[in-house]
């Protein structure tokens, strides 16, 4: 069959070798023998082959030689085999487009040096080779490498030519349970990896390089389940980041400071302090916001789960009101109001000022409409989401008509729809503040008296004996 283009022996679970004749096929372009488990042994003609399937093929422990010299591009696929070694031939493939899936390769215990040759090599995965401890030292001369995955490996110490790799966009590396006392060091990136817009390093005790913000196109860094206690200053010069996952880091306390592009962010929102790291870096991001008709405020959001414990106060409605201690204005320790709410994004909310008053007449005196923005496009309907209102978002001086802040005693924020939420005043060094905080729940309307059903408030009172 010299004009044979394509053959599709998949689930042939009963084939052991294909006819010597094949070798022969020279316009063969794609060869598909996943799941062939009882295959041992089959020739190849590579002269026209595009794409060469070998997925799962178990009893297959060597890898055929080529036949014929290679014209085109080639994707090459051998994950869950049983294949021990890769063949010398296929490091004559360097001219060409390649790409290798190595994916769960069980016995896979090694690369062999010579893979550093295939300078067409856009795409190398070998995650899940659970006995692969090392790569290549000279990986860094893969110099048109795409994406490399490494993820569910043993290696713990990638070779300093991986920052040589000018055009890799994605990296990958991750073992299946971090273990103490064996860390894995990513070598200084040098201003190298120039493309990098993806980096992955879960569970494996990372020891992160301090000059990680050199990385000028790194968009999206998942740090999950590592040990690490702080991070490196250099990452706020991570001008492009967008997404940063933090999630089953249990030792980390404080965030670091925030790129300007940061929109999505997963850590232990259940840690305290955690949170209150969120909330001081969102207010020095925004210090420099200025009053206007329309103040635009920066929403980040994070993966679905329950509004943190953190936040005094939590209900669900289109509207919250925070029911103010006496003199809870402080000017040089109030950052703001800081706000969590689940779902999808929402352009804007009002904030509403409710002064004391004693006749049982309640009015508005002064209400705020805030923009809110986010860069982000992925907004699931169970997402959360945080936001901070400073002062300057809710105050208004040229309204004040001689009013402190001190004179009102609650501030109400409209959603504008349904939302699960939270709400707490936030202050520098709150611990010095001495403030109590005690919730209650109200019914339905605000007044400043009880001739009014009321809607839920956070009541914050002065600390003394018995609260």
């Amino acid at each position: 069959m010299p004009n044979l283009e394509y053959l599709n022996l998949e689930k042939c679970t009963s084939l052991e070798e294909i006819h010597d004749s094949l070798e022969y096929c020279g316009k063969l372009i794609r060869l598909n023998l996943c799941d062939c488990r009882s295959l041992e042994r089959f020739p190849v003609n590579m002269e026209s082959l595009e794409s060469l399937n070998l997925n799962y093929c178990r009893s297959l422990e060597k890898f055929p030689e080529f036949l014929g010299i290679m014209k085109t591009k080639l994707e090459i696929k051998i994950s869950h085999s049983g294949i021990r070694e890769l063949p010398l031939s296929i490091f004559d493939l360097q001219p060409h487009r390649t790409e290798l899936d190595l994916c769960e390769m069980k016995n896979l215990v090694s690369l062999p040096s010579s893979i550093c040759k295939l300078k067409g090599l856009v795409k190398l995965d070998v995650s899940f080779c659970s006995k692969l401890e090392s790569l290549p030292e000279e990986i860094g001369d893969l110099e048109n490498l795409v994406e490399l995955h490494a993820t569910y490996t043993l290696i713990s110490r990638p070779p300093s030519s991986i920052v040589r790799l000018n055009n890799l966009a994605f990296l990958s590396f991750g073992q299946p349970i971090s273990e103490d006392g064996v860390f894995f060091v990513f070598p200084q990136v040098n201003e190298g990896l120039r493309s990098l817009e993806i980096l992955e390093i879960t569970n494996c005790n990372l020891i992160i390089p301090e000059d990680i913000g050199s990385l000028p196109s790194l968009e999206v860094l998942n740090l999950r389940g590592n040990n690490f206690e702080h991070f490196p200053q250099s990452i706020s010069q991570l001008g492009a980041l967008q997404t940063l996952d933090l999630t089953d880091c249990k030792r980390l306390t404080q965030l670091p400071e925030f790129p300007q592009q940061l929109h999505t962010i997963n850590a232990d929102w259940s840690n305290d302090s955690i949170c209150n790291s969120l909330f001081q870096n969102i207010s020095v991001l925004q210090h420099d916001i200025f009053v206007s008709d329309s103040l635009s405020l920066r929403v980040f959001t994070s993966w679905p789960e329950n509004i943190p414990s953190w936040f005094y106060y939590q209900g669900m409605g289109s509207r919250v009101s925070v029911n103010l201690p006496k003199n809870w204005y402080v000017s040089d320790k109030f950052l703001g109001l800081a706000v969590c709410y689940s779902g999808k994004f929402i352009d804007d909310i009002t904030s509403h000022w409710i002064p004391l008053c004693d006749d049982g007449m309640s009015s508005l005196l002064m209400t705020q409409k805030l923009a809110l923005s986010n860069y982000s496009e992925d907004f699931e309907e169970d997402s959360i989401n945080f936001l901070l209102v400073p002062l300057v978002g809710l105050w208004d001086a040229s309204n004040a008509n001689g009013k402190t802040p001190n004179d009102y005693d609650i501030i109400s924020l409209v959603f504008g729809e349904e939302k699960e939420h939270g709400v707490r005043l936030l202050y520098k060094d709150e611990a010095e503040l001495h403030i109590g905080i005690k919730k209650s729940r109200y019914e339905e309307e605000a007044s400043c008296s009880s001739s009014k059903k009321q809607r839920p408030f956070l009541q914050l009172f002065p600390t003394s004996p018995g609260l």
